[in-house]
């Protein structure tokens, strides 16, 4: 919060931008599903986007910090466990991808979008989503050992990721083998999920994205504990 020029502006700013450039100009494109238009359909995307980047960002940036100025060691060697301290950085990391979706959500939820028809999808693909970015973002800031190599993560891992998970489109667009691939993307769960809360409308099956968002979650996530645990670039 004491950066949050940064941390909050910065994301709702770009989150405009893109809703201007696209949800306005674009607004008569057909999103493939009965009564909802383009700008309505773009917004729960774009707020997904702006939690899971700044998810990311915050965990990752974090580790890579405290790293880079040598001051990881004051946290390794006080008297808190390795699940304390993941947790810290994991859930420090949801509470700003949170804060910065409501933040999103109040600058361009004016262009067209409703209240939400499944709290619990809004709420829960919200949370598992932040998740899931947070676990990447420790794992991330854990091996790597330069900022440029965790530029190089966000930017070829990442950042196309999200893109390709159905931000600025419908998924049923995909065919053949990217289709195929596409529902191999647990971000294409996420924000079709978190659409769903706002649309009622899903183009996968929700009870699969429900289930397969909650085992990446668990995976990445355990991941991430073991590096730390184990002090992998950290300690040694």
């Amino acid at each position: 919060m004491t950066i949050w020029v940064q941390t909050i502006i910065g994301p709702v700013s770009t989150a405009i931008l893109y809703q201007l450039i696209f949800g306005h100009q674009l607004s008569q494109v057909p999103t493939g599903i009965i009564g909802v238009n383009y700008a309505t359909f773009l917004i729960p995307g774009l707020i997904m986007m702006q939690v899971l980047l700044n998810a990311f960002g915050n965990s990752s940036s974090s580790l890579i910090q405290a790293k880079y100025n040598g001051n990881i060691i004051f946290i390794l060697m006080a008297p808190i466990s390795p699940w304390a301290i993941y947790n810290a950085y994991l859930v420090s990391s949801v509470i700003r991808g949170i804060i910065v979706g409501v933040a999103v959500l109040i600058g361009i939820g004016w262009f067209g979008i409703s209240l939400p028809h499944y709290l619990w999808a809004v709420s829960y693909f919200l949370i598992f989503g932040a998740a899931i970015m947070s676990g990447l973002g420790i794992i991330a800031g854990i091996i790597s050992d330069k900022f440029d190599q965790l530029a190089g993560f966000q930017s070829f891992v990442v950042v196309p990721l999200i893109y390709l998970a159905g931000i600025f489109f419908n998924p049923v667009a995909f065919h053949g083998i990217w289709h195929f691939l596409a529902l191999l993307d647990p971000f294409l769960y996420i924000i079709d999920g978190f659409r769903y809360g706002f649309i009622g409308h899903s183009s996968a099956n929700i009870t699969f994205g429900v289930i397969f968002v909650f085992i990446n979650a668990v995976i990445i996530n355990g991941i991430g504990y073991i590096l730390l645990q184990q002090g992998i670039k950290i300690k040694h």
